[in-house]
């Protein structure tokens, strides 16, 4: 198995720009456009997601970073 400080040199140098919040914030905002429900923004579990977006609010209100209404 391999240990987390190895894990980010071994990822694509392209993770950290897809894995932004900026790129979360974008891909929800598309979203919420193409569906018409609100989207949030999330911490996820990092390093391997540090953002994500779901169309629930987190269970943990200290995760929930951006609603996009």
């Amino acid at each position: 198995m391999m240990s987390s400080p190895d894990l980010p040199a071994r990822l694509s140098p392209d993770r950290s720009r897809l894995c932004s919040f900026e790129h979360a914030l974008r891909t929800a905002q598309q979203l919420r456009r193409a569906t018409g429900v609100p989207h949030y923004v999330v911490h996820g579990v990092p390093p391997l997601q540090a953002f994500k977006v779901t169309m629930r609010p987190p269970a943990w209100p200290d995760r929930w970073l951006a609603m996009v209404a």
